[in-house]
């Protein structure tokens, strides 16, 4: 039988220390279960300095040991391809170093096989330039893709705190939480429909709503119709239904503004714990009266009050279709509205406009750069009109296909000119129908109806109130 000694020389193959006989210089020793072999330096018997650690399924580590351990520079090779270069600690990935596989590569900072610290990941997808935490993004980072691009705050691998976000579809600057919108930010929609928002985000989606709808009619009835509203300014919600009393043969002039609000906002005076004190007297003066009285208020919760209208800029604007209806037994019946011939307000004629006011724009600029004739002077000071400055103007048709009226609103607002009714429009009780098409606008709202009387014997005038 092989005595030890025999059995750890076949195993060694190498420098020895003179006298101990331990493993000492340069050599090779393979472990008991032959799955590890090293090859390099040895100091009294353990591995120390630089050397290659081989493994039987291929892979291999190839740098400096440190007291029998993997430590310092070195670079590991593994089996499947992949590969680090880079700083170790106890045989882990530890501090600056370079790791690439066939679906990534990181090079940064390492914390005991982590990626952690500043670092630059790179996918096929996307690229990431920034601090990590347990392989993650954390903190401010820089992510590159097709889809989007984001620069900004991160917690764990999710969009957190303040940052930038672009993408074909949109561009978000403000607060994040869990990846969504949260807080306030300022949004920019592109595509067909495209708007602009600034405010308060929640989950992803505006707190703002368009919850009401502005009418304003001209020329005005006598007295407002809203007795809330200021005299001449008619004011609707989304609950309340207009009617109005029109002598046919006439046009009416009338303008549509959206109004955002957001949720109710505390009220700046709150009543005083004296003024508490005295309701929840009053209330229980009161309910002495009652045999079952409801539970008491609670008169020492914060007063709320509804938040202020607040404005919206929308670059290309909201589509809204106005419909004219009159209602029967058999049905609705829909009558038509249509643009009359010489204003330009369908998206390709605004399109045109802008491409001649641009040619123009152009023109000028190279004319400038020119000598100019006096005759030729005030033909150039004549100016393009700009396409928002051109009023909607719409007139109703009795007969022909039954079409509604796709309006776009500029700034959340839309003005209706000219509303023509012919002589022989015959009397009755009509509708218009306002409801919202666009796709992609902030908020929406159901659609309103403004009842409309066409009298062929009155005037425009405010209905009289039912006693």
């Amino acid at each position: 039988m092989a005595s030890t000694n025999q059995i750890q020389k076949d195993r060694y193959k190498g420098e020895f220390q003179p006298l101990n006989k331990v493993r000492h210089g340069f050599g090779t020793y393979i472990y008991e279960n032959s799955f590890f072999t090293y090859e390099g330096q040895w100091e009294n018997g353990i591995k120390q300095g630089q050397g290659i650690l081989k493994m039987k399924d291929g892979s291999y580590y190839q740098g400096n040991f440190e007291k029998g351990e993997i430590e310092g520079h070195g670079e590991f090779h593994y089996a499947n391809g992949s590969m680090y270069v880079g700083e170790f600690h106890q045989g882990e990935k530890h501090g600056q170093g370079v790791f690439s596989s066939a679906n990534m590569t990181y090079e940064g900072q390492w914390f005991l096989n982590c990626m952690q610290g500043s670092g630059i990941l790179q996918t096929p997808i996307y690229r990431i330039e920034g601090t990590f935490l347990q392989h993650k993004p954390h903190g401010h980072c820089n992510y590159y893709s097709e889809e989007y691009n984001y620069i900004g705050e991160f917690d764990r691998g999710k969009r957190s705190g303040k940052g930038k976000y672009e993408s074909k579809l949109e561009d978000y600057e403000g607060e994040f939480l869990d990846d969504k919108k949260h807080g306030p930010g300022i949004l920019v929609k592109k595509g067909e429909n495209p708007y602009y928002y600034a405010g308060e985000f929640l989950q992803d989606n505006p707190t703002l709503q368009a919850n009401k709808l502005n009418f304003k009619l001209d020329p005005q009835p006598e007295e407002p119709i809203d007795p809330k509203a200021k005299k001449g300014e008619p004011v609707i919600d989304l609950t309340q239904v207009l009617v109005h009393e029109l002598k046919s043969g006439k046009t009416i002039n009338f303008e549509l503004y959206l109004v955002y609000q957001g949720p109710d906002i505390e009220d700046p005076v709150q009543p005083t714990q004296q003024e508490i004190d005295e309701m929840v007297k009053n209330w229980q003066k009161e309910a002495k009266k009652q045999k079952n009285p409801p539970p008491m208020p609670d008169f020492g919760a914060k007063r709320m009050i509804p938040a202020p209208p607040i404005h919206i800029k929308q670059e290309s604007g909201r589509l809204l279709e106005l419909k004219m209806i009159q209602k029967t037994e058999q049905g609705d019946k829909l009558f038509r509205i249509d643009y009359r011939e010489k204003l330009a307000v369908r998206r390709e004629e605004v399109a045109r406009l802008k491409a001649e006011i641009e040619a123009q724009k152009q023109l000028e600029e190279q004319q400038a750069q020119q000598p100019v004739k006096k005759k030729d002077a005030k033909k150039q000071a004549k100016k393009q009109p700009e396409p928002d400055q051109i009023d909607l103007s719409v007139k109703l048709y009795v007969e022909g296909d039954n079409e509604s009226l796709i309006v776009e609103t500029k700034e959340g607002m839309v003005r209706i000119e000219n509303l023509e009714y012919p002589e022989d429009f015959p009397p009755g009780k009509y509708y218009y129908v306002i409801s919202n098409k666009s796709t992609n606008s902030i908020g929406d709202f159901v659609p309103i109806e403004i009842e409309v009387i066409i009298n062929p014997e009155g005037g425009l005038k405010q209905q009289p109130k039912k006693k």
